[in-house]
């Protein structure tokens, strides 16, 4: 019994323990005083686009033409003038990565709260004693047939 009670509090410590970790580092990263892992890196990916914002030429095509147009080449959208598959001119792929790997992180996070959660829930369930109550007479007039009364 005693060995259960010490399960139980250590699951119970370590789950309050990933729990305040990962709230802080939420809050750390969320107010800028730490940066989250660098999971994403799309500047060695993407070609890099001048940031001047240029107007594009229209083209006249109808909505059913660009519409198959885009079910053949999904791409197309984010070619630019010179015809070279990029992101639109004043998008940065700096912006992307920050993102990106703040939203992983957050969810990454997320999984250590829960987890945190689930392993301190386990460790009161352990801690707490199971005490169940039977009163005899209760019991007794459930079992015993009842005889119709008049």
């Amino acid at each position: 019994m005693e060995s259960e009670k010490k399960v139980g509090y250590a699951l119970l410590s370590i789950g309050i323990l990933l729990m305040v970790f990962s709230s802080l580092q939420i809050i750390l990263v969320f107010t800028g005083k730490a940066t989250p892992i660098e999971m994403f890196s799309f500047a060695d990916a993407l070609p890099q686009t001048n940031n001047e914002i240029r107007p594009q030429p229209l083209q006249k095509t109808s909505a059913a033409e660009r519409a198959l147009q885009m079910q053949k080449d999904p791409l197309s959208l984010l070619q630019n003038s010179v015809g070279n598959v990029g992101l639109p001119n004043g998008i940065d792929t700096g912006v992307i990565n920050k993102i990106l790997n703040l939203t992983v992180y957050y969810f990454i996070m997320q999984f250590v709260l829960g987890l945190g959660y689930k392993l301190a829930f386990l460790g009161v369930q352990i801690i707490r004693p199971l005490k169940i109550a039977v009163e005899k007479s209760k019991l007794q007039s459930i079992l015993t047939p009842h005889e119709p009364q008049g």
